[in-house]
């Protein structure tokens, strides 16, 4: 078995962001609390406007990635996905389970870059 075969499941606090509705025009955040290699459960606050997740929905997720070093650019977990389920909790607040298939990490666009002086080159 190859390792990127196994399955595997975080318990993470990570932020991120669900657009929804058409053209994806809607943003909204939340708290990514676990994710595997074809799903996320996300807990979102008590107040999500006029969007009230149904399941079946389609939605497109990005999810900021800690950075450990200090000069490497910060990623971003984006996935086209399916809300597969909706837990009404408590306090108000919603867990969204969501499928994906086929996720896409990118640079997020920032980047600690050291600042450039005027003739001395590099200052660290």
């Amino acid at each position: 078995m190859r390792i990127d075969e196994q399955d595997f499941s975080a318990k993470v606090e990570l932020p991120c962001k669900i657009f929804c509705g058409p053209d994806s025009m809607m943003e909204f955040t939340g708290v990514a609390v676990n994710i595997d290699p074809g799903s996320v459960l996300l807990q979102l606050g008590a107040h999500n406007g006029p969007w009230q997740p149904m399941v079946g929905e389609k939605v497109r997720l990005e999810l900021s990635l800690p950075v450990n070093l200090e000069l490497a650019k910060a990623k971003s977990l984006s996935v086209r996905a399916r809300v597969a389920n909706v837990t009404d909790m408590p306090d108000g607040s919603q867990r969204l389970e969501l499928r994906f298939r086929k996720p896409s990490f990118k640079d997020s666009g920032q980047r600690e870059i050291p600042a450039k002086t005027a003739g001395n080159g590099w200052e660290m």
